[in-house]
């Protein structure tokens, strides 16, 4: 009797009593469409929230990113469940940063559900140290929100000298970045076929690392391919 009377109390009484039949597991919705999402939720005694988020290249419209409470948490009937939602996407006028500060601009980017690709440097005259001398995709264009956004930040007067970068061994894309940052210029682009060698390597350069300039010069870059011409 005693032992019937301890399993009534654990199995029966006290679930009704703290309400453990009105709870279920959370189910893992995420990645799925969002009336899909809703259905299953609602099934289970739910109500659901949606919000939805700017449009990302991550995230397919329309499908759910995350819920509140986190998937598998233990929920009671009736409790909403927020659901984040990926947006669809819009036309968006690109708007004009040329001169903007790096900080506004990169605000207005994700405002407007835009996406920031390239951020480089360059010694610039023109424009104040931290402001926007280049973008792309130029403004008052019309494109797609996530469209991924180029932006070239000046970093103010040049130096009294320039001192030329070690590119050996570097990707063509990030010794183009260090030739930018250095104040110099990328030159002219030999391709050699090195089919021992990881593609769009630099494998030569024109100056001497560590060479001293006062004048903003060019830098010719040899770069490995792995296609005979």
């Amino acid at each position: 009797m005693i032992a019937l009377g301890l399993y009534l109390l654990e199995n029966v009484l006290l679930p009704i009593y703290v309400g453990n039949n009105n709870e279920h597991y959370l189910p893992d919705v995420r990645g799925k469409f969002r009336e899909a999402g809703q259905i299953e939720l609602n099934r289970l005694g739910f109500q659901t929230e949606v919000i939805f988020k700017g449009y990302s290249n991550k995230h397919e419209p329309g499908t759910i990113i995350n819920i509140s409470p986190r998937p598998f948490t233990k929920v009671k009937e009736g409790r909403t469940i927020k659901m984040t939602v990926a947006g669809e996407r819009r036309d968006v006028v690109m708007p004009d940063f040329i001169g903007i500060s790096i900080r506004n601009a990169i605000l207005e980017i994700h405002r407007i559900d835009l996406e920031i690709d390239t951020l480089m440097e360059e010694f610039n005259t023109q424009f104040e140290e931290g402001t926007i001398t280049y973008q792309m995709p130029k403004a008052e264009r019309v494109i797609k929100s996530g469209t991924l956004v180029t932006l070239m930040v000046s970093k103010g007067d040049p130096p009294d000298f320039f001192r030329v970068p070690d590119l050996l061994n570097l990707s063509l894309r990030k010794a183009e970045g260090k030739i930018l940052d250095a104040g110099l210029k990328l030159g002219d682009i030999v391709y050699e076929y090195h089919p021992d060698l990881i593609s769009d390597t630099v494998i030569d350069q024109s100056l001497t690392s560590g060479m001293r300039l006062t004048i903003p010069a060019r830098i010719d870059l040899v770069i490995s391919t792995d296609q005979k011409e």
